[in-house]
């Protein structure tokens, strides 16, 4: 089930990244030019590790492995969402919840903190995540190991990815293709 979670996420990340990043001539030229600039390309880098993380750690490199594979999810988890704000951000940039900073300068969502993401997800695109979200925000938040932070175990990280299929085809599911017929989720 892992593998085939996986192979979902690379071909549908794969689409997204052909289709939104050339979406000039038919989206809002503000979003096109978000789009345009947004590393799609490692978005799809990240999904060819997934992998790696359900064969068995050794024990030596079980934690670092563990928090790795978790940095990764948040990863994809931060790029997704920043895909979202991008292709909606005709719609970001007129709402009330729109995020900005000390100069009261809307921030781009390339630019959005993950918290501040998933919290806007949670508001605007689909709540049921948010626990998801802020498991793969606390965990892969360990990378910074200094200080002690639950990291979970393998199982629970295979788990977590084929949870972020299930968020991934969420998203998609939210995102609007204009002709009605070109929808990675469906191909």
């Amino acid at each position: 089930m892992a593998h085939s979670a996986i192979n979902t996420i690379i071909r549908i990340t794969k689409a997204q990244a052909q289709f939104w990043g050339r979406a000039h001539g038919w989206a809002p030229i503000a979003a096109a030019d978000l789009l345009a600039e947004a590393r799609l390309d490692r978005q799809i880098a990240f999904t060819h590790t997934l992998h790696d993380y359900l064969t068995p750690f050794s024990l030596e490199s079980a934690e670092a492995r563990q928090i790795l594979g978790y940095t990764t999810l948040r990863s994809l988890c931060e790029g997704s969402l920043k895909l979202f704000f991008s292709v909606w951000f005709e719609d970001y940039r007129r709402d009330q919840d729109v995020v900005l900073d000390r100069q009261q300068t809307l921030v781009l969502p390339e630019d959005i903190a993950f918290d501040r993401l998933i919290a806007l997800y949670a508001k605007k695109g689909d709540s049921r995540f948010e626990p998801f979200l802020r498991r793969i925000q606390q965990r892969g938040n360990a990378i910074h190991h200094f200080s002690d932070r639950d990291i979970g175990t393998q199982e629970e990280l295979v788990v977590d990815i084929i949870e972020y299929n299930r968020f991934l085809l969420a998203v998609n599911g939210q995102l609007p293709y204009p002709d009605g017929v070109y929808d990675p989720g469906q191909i």
